[in-house]
């Protein structure tokens, strides 16, 4: 991977962090500003934390800042290049119930906690999306190349092939 200079430099994380995100299922898409000078932006972090919500239970929670800090990392990338690229989000938060009815969930998962998300980019390869994901070093990723989708999360970096 090629990055450009300064991509995601210390002053990148010193500007406002803005989610272009959209709900896979309910197409509810948002483009807001979460963090801007030192401190999480309340109504942005309550529509980032509505959009990441468990839609089959319709419960949200506080969402992890540092998962979306991921996410805003991994958009910043692609504005670097003069891209918008909306995150399109198949999963975030998980109750229990939703979380042991998912397919290959664990049982320990972050989505539990507000920790995780899967997510997809339009256009983008999901093993380029896994890749950038590992670049950001902020947590694990799990690539699921049969599935299409990247799993980004805010625990401890580790790489896993789904």
């Amino acid at each position: 991977m090629i990055f450009p200079p300064g991509v995601l430099a210390n002053d990148f994380w010193e500007r406002p962090r803005t989610l272009y995100l959209r709900r896979a299922g309910t197409d509810e898409t948002i483009r807001t500003t979460y963090w801007a000078d030192g401190k999480i932006l309340m109504p942005g972090y309550t529509s980032v934390c509505h959009v990441l919500r468990d839609v089959r239970a319709g419960v949200s929670a506080d969402m992890s800042p540092r998962l979306l800090d991921i996410l805003a990392g991994i958009q910043g990338w692609f504005r670097s290049y003069k891209q918008d690229r909306l995150i399109v989000v198949t999963s975030g938060l998980r109750v229990e119930s939703t979380n042991a009815n998912t397919e290959g969930a664990a049982k320990n998962s972050r989505h539990k906690t507000g920790g995780a998300a899967d997510i997809t980019i339009p256009d983008v390869p999901a093993d380029y999306l896994a890749k950038l994901g590992l670049y950001l070093q902020g947590g694990g990723v799990g690539w699921y190349p049969s599935k299409h989708f990247v799993h980004v999360d805010d625990w401890k970096q580790r790489f896993w092939k789904g």
